[in-house]
């Protein structure tokens, strides 16, 4: 395997700035409501999801910092309530509204499959789906995440929101442009570049993907090297590098 992750960047400082900059995958269509349980901030009806800046004739629209935050909220307080015993149907409607939500955003690229793979997901939800997530939380398991058809690319999108400092998507893009390209990455892959659902593969995004990810963040924020992005709020600001940030510019 490649030395690249352990001794130096893949690619030279600025071009990870400039492309992590550039990095505007956008779901406009993606929907979710989160309903108030507890002390959860960001409740109410959401509607479009954006790299950055919010355009302009979207209200309901939110960004993608805002995005992890949401989706962090409700998992943890869903299994805030889980593991007290005081998990309502309020909860896991959330928990539904959030996984549905991640889900479409990963696949807006592929147009309707986005909403067939939500159905799907939602068709398939069983009764033990909600221990299954919550264990796939604390265990931070992404083979947990493997729900109602969600296989090894989606997986990793649960990972990457749900904690962006350490985990990211493993996509094909990133995977057939550039991990396995280099030796980084020794992943079953098919013909067409999509990542096999296998056991192996399952471990090498924990075991080589994420290690590369992880070192790359770690390297350019040894450097001093940031970003400039959009908080939460809407506001600019400079970013150290997480390990999410090296793989949308990757991407």
């Amino acid at each position: 395997m490649s030395q690249i992750s352990n001794k130096s960047l893949l690619m030279p400082s600025d071009k990870y700035v400039m492309l992590r900059e550039k990095y505007d995958y956008n779901s406009p269509d993606c929907k979710l409501k989160v309903m108030q349980t507890g002390n959860l901030y960001n409740v109410g009806k959401f509607i479009g999801v954006f790299a950055r800046d919010v355009p302009n004739g979207k209200p309901h629209g939110i960004n993608l910092r805002r995005f992890e935050s949401i989706i962090q909220e409700v998992f943890k307080d869903c299994y805030d309530a889980f593991i007290s015993n005081n998990l309502t149907d309020v909860h896991i409607i959330n928990l539904k509204q959030i996984s549905s939500a991640i889900v479409y955003w990963k696949m807006t690229s592929q147009g309707g499959r986005a909403k067939l793979k939500v159905d799907n997901l939602l068709a398939k939800w069983k009764a033990d789906t909600v221990k299954q997530l919550m264990n796939a939380y604390i265990k931070r398991d992404m083979s947990l995440f493997c729900i109602g058809g969600v296989r090894i690319p989606t997986a990793t999108a649960f990972m990457r929101f749900l904690f962006p400092n350490d985990f990211g998507i493993m996509d094909s893009r990133v995977v057939g442009n550039h991990t396995q390209a280099n030796g980084i990455t020794t992943l079953s892959i098919r013909k067409d570049g999509y990542i096999n659902y296998t056991k192996q593969n399952i471990t090498k995004y924990e075991t080589e993907y994420t290690i590369f990810l992880r070192s790359q963040a770690a390297h350019l924020n040894e450097l001093g090297i940031k970003f400039q992005d959009v908080d939460d709020q809407g506001n600019k600001f400079l970013s150290k590098f997480r390990a999410c940030d090296i793989e949308m510019a990757l991407f």
